[in-house]
């Protein structure tokens, strides 16, 4: 079943090859809507009395090394692979209208969207590793052939530069770690728990930092967004950037737990200055997308700040604080990749209809496109996490947790809640308030076409903020 789910939109692809180009994106879309289909069977027939790992597939496949092909379903990916599933067929819905090398833009695609599935699926760190990197090739040729402005090579390359040299350094990681324990299992590690040297952890804990990505080492990112294409943006924002927290879930929690706890204190600082910096960076920006990209930075710190949480002893507490930081960044995840995605999209719709994406380009939109407007306010509205939407849920059960371990770096993080109100507030003043330019004054409002995008972004959104306990079930009864 998590094979047919993975494969699906690769198997699109070679579709796609084989049909005049024109059906290109019928075949994309269909295979991203098999995914979703088969990832909602597989939460819709759980076995509600069995714990761990569930549609669980394992196949020897390089017996000689210990590499099995074992990929499952339990706590740490039920969310976040919903996530990827839902985000595909919107993303290739806001890809409807690419007619330049449509047939390559769409294989590209599917292809991402399998790296994406395989990571968050595999349990074995050989093939695992081989999504992590398909994830990132087909990202590297459509930020650098399908992207925008003449920073988009350089931009590309950065991307694929930082990201490689991070995934170098967590292979090597492993392959010191299999000498050690003699296998690549997450499970297997995870049961009998190892005694790594601290070099194997700063490896892994290198390329995790670079794909999050935490400061210093995000500065491919910004760039990176700017220049792809919306809908590829929808896909780095919306579920690239947890790669790296999932990563933070799969492998350092659970098998370098012991070396979570003696540098649990750096990781939550490291964490802390990211999202000041990210908001500092923000409140700098006049472009939209770049804008957007440190906020997104700023709120995928949220997460490793959680992380860092898990590593600190919580004994003799009445609450459960361990608990309430992992379904803080589980749910962290899944509420900023849906509202992430959304913003992108329709910043992306503005630069379409206007040719630009400046800050102070814009005024007063909220009187010629309601409808845009309102969509831009609500998903503005969960970023900030206001109460009844899923961002309010997920940042509270993390700061609940985070709080109860380390009341200091904890506090400090609440100057960023402020931060990120300052600029997203004022990016909603200066796009959709005062005066309204003459050549917006004609501006279409958002389409039909265009709310079948937007619309399951915010019920799920909504959905999850009024019953968080609805979506954090599947990481509960997994777990």
């Amino acid at each position: 079943m998590i094979t047919a789910l993975t494969l699906a939109p690769v198997l699109a692809a070679f579709v796609i090859l084989a049909v005049p180009e024109r059906r290109a994106r019928v075949v994309a879309l269909a295979g991203a809507l098999v995914s979703l289909g088969l990832m909602v069977y597989m939460l819709t027939h759980l076995d509600l009395d069995a714990k761990g790992v569930q549609f669980k597939e394992k196949i020897a496949w390089i017996p000689g090394l210990g590499i099995d092909y074992f990929v499952g379903l339990d706590g740490v990916n039920a969310l976040v692979l919903l996530l990827a599933t839902l985000l595909a067929p919107l993303v290739v819905l806001a890809s409807w209208k690419q007619e330049e090398r449509s047939r390559t833009y769409f294989v590209l695609l599917c292809i991402q969207f399998t790296g994406l599935f395989g990571t968050f699926t595999a349990l074995n760190f050989f093939h695992w590793f081989l999504y992590w990197e398909l994830a990132l090739v087909p990202a590297f040729f459509l930020i650098k052939l399908f992207g925008s402005g003449e920073d988009r090579h350089r931009a590309a390359l950065n991307f694929f530069l930082f990201t490689v040299v991070g995934s170098v350094a967590m292979l090597l990681g492993f392959l010191f770690l299999y000498q050690q324990t003699g296998t690549f299992d997450f499970v297997e590690l995870a049961r009998n728990g190892v005694d790594a040297h601290p070099l194997i952890f700063c490896a892994v804990l290198a390329g995790l930092w670079v794909k999050v990505p935490l400061a210093p080492l995000h500065i491919w990112q910004a760039p990176a967004y700017a220049a792809a294409p919306t809908p590829v943006a929808m896909l780095l924002t919306g579920v690239m950037s947890k790669m790296g927290v999932y990563g933070f879930l799969r492998l350092v929690v659970p098998i370098f737990d012991k070396q979570l706890e003696q540098h649990a204190t750096t990781l939550m600082t490291l964490a802390l200055v990211t999202i000041l910096w990210g908001a500092f960076l923000a409140l700098r920006q006049t472009d939209l997308k770049r804008m957007l990209a440190f906020s997104s930075l700023n709120h995928v710190a949220y997460c490793v700040l959680g992380v860092g949480a898990l590593g600190i002893a919580a004994d003799g507490m009445k609450i459960d604080a361990h608990e309430l930081a992992r379904q803080g960044v589980i749910l962290q995840m899944f509420a900023h990749g849906l509202a992430a995605a959304g913003l992108f999209y329709l910043v992306g719709l503005l630069e379409t209809r206007t040719g630009s994406r400046g800050l102070s380009d814009f005024g007063g939109l909220s009187a010629v496109t309601p409808k845009f407007a309102a969509a831009f306010y609500l998903l503005t509205f969960c970023s900030l996490g206001l109460p009844f939407m899923a961002g309010f849920a997920a940042e509270f059960l993390i700061f609940s947790g985070s709080f109860a371990v380390a009341p200091a770096v904890t506090a400090a993080a609440t100057v960023g809640l402020l931060a990120t109100a300052v600029f997203l507030l004022t990016m909603l003043q200066k796009v959709f308030t005062g005066p309204t330019p003459d050549r917006h004054s004609t501006m279409a409002d958002l389409s039909l076409c265009e709310g079948l995008i937007v619309i399951p972004l915010l019920f799920l959104l909504f959905f999850a903020g009024i019953s968080p306990v609805t979506w954090l079930f599947w990481s509960s009864v997994l777990n």
